[in-house]
């Protein structure tokens, strides 16, 4: 049953910009409130898909954290997608594949700042971003 729903969701399925492989789409971003609970976005270019799927998220789940992930060595959509959450402010964005000092440079602060903000993102480094 669970199989079921996962594919009603998406979770699992192909979209335009991933290519299929043993189930799971290679996909050059994958967003989502939860790092075990990513969705795969169709924005191979990063035209500006990414800021819809980022909108829908935060409308849908309201997360504090949001959690950014590539299957390809291309990370420019992960890039512009941080780019596009530091600009609009509210959510911290992880993107575990990127060294801690260039999400924090993205975000404008330092890494310091950046590291509390994803351990406490209502604390006072929340403030900056």
């Amino acid at each position: 049953m669970f199989g079921f729903f996962k594919a009603l969701t998406g979770s699992r399925q192909s979209l335009a910009g991933c290519e299929p492989t043993k189930g799971k789409g290679q996909c050059n971003l994958w967003i989502g409130g939860h790092p075990d609970h990513l969705r795969p976005v169709d924005d191979p270019q990063g035209l500006g898909a990414y800021q819809l799927a980022i909108e829908a998220l935060i409308r849908d789940e309201s997360p504090e954290v949001i959690y950014l992930r590539s299957d390809t060595e291309d990370m420019s959509v992960v890039r512009k997608a941080l780019g596009y959450l530091s600009r609009i402010g509210g959510q911290v964005g992880v993107a575990d594949q990127l060294p801690d000092e260039e999400v924090a440079a993205i975000f404008g602060v330092d890494i310091r700042s950046y590291q509390s903000a994803v351990v406490n993102p209502q604390g006072d480094a929340a403030a900056y971003g």
